[in-house]
């Protein structure tokens, strides 16, 4: 308990500390937090907004340590109805998780319907996720098969 009080007073402290940068005769560099005379002062940024540790502004000052690349989204279609609760709820799951899909009312498009009975389809949603399928709405497993 007592290093917890510690660390709520003296860590603000710490990140709030100046720190001064200074050469010395011999090229070397010298961080301090004791001004000098030649000593310039350094803005260090304190904010962490990746799970490694490395703010953003880190990634391009270090040359991209990391690559950041974007995660690709797997193909994701609904076939449903408009008169269907849970193809609305399905609908609106996806677009609060930010998923990207593609929707087919199979009462309204023939081209549809067929693609759907080809696929096995026998009720409403009916999901497909690259290539696997998915009958009814079940949360948990269509983001299991999205991930």
């Amino acid at each position: 308990m007592r290093a917890l009080i510690y660390l709520l007073f003296f860590v603000p402290a710490l990140l709030a500390a100046e720190i001064y940068k200074t050469v010395d005769e011999n090229g070397r560099v010298i961080f301090t937090d004791k001004p000098t005379v030649e000593a310039q002062e350094v803005n260090v940024d304190t904010s962490i907004n990746n799970a490694d540790g490395l703010s953003d502004s880190a990634y391009s000052k270090a040359g991209d340590i990391k690559s950041k690349k974007p995660v690709k989204q797997k193909s994701v279609v609904m076939y449903s109805t408009s008169w269907c609760g849970y193809c609305a709820k399905a609908r609106t799951h996806m677009k609060s998780k930010g998923i990207k899909f593609k929707e087919y009312d199979i009462e309204k498009s023939a081209s549809a319907n067929n693609k759907y009975k080809k696929l096995g389809g026998s009720g409403v949603p009916f999901f497909v996720v690259d290539g696997q399928t998915m009958g009814g709405y079940n949360p948990s497993k269509l983001e299991a098969m999205i991930k």
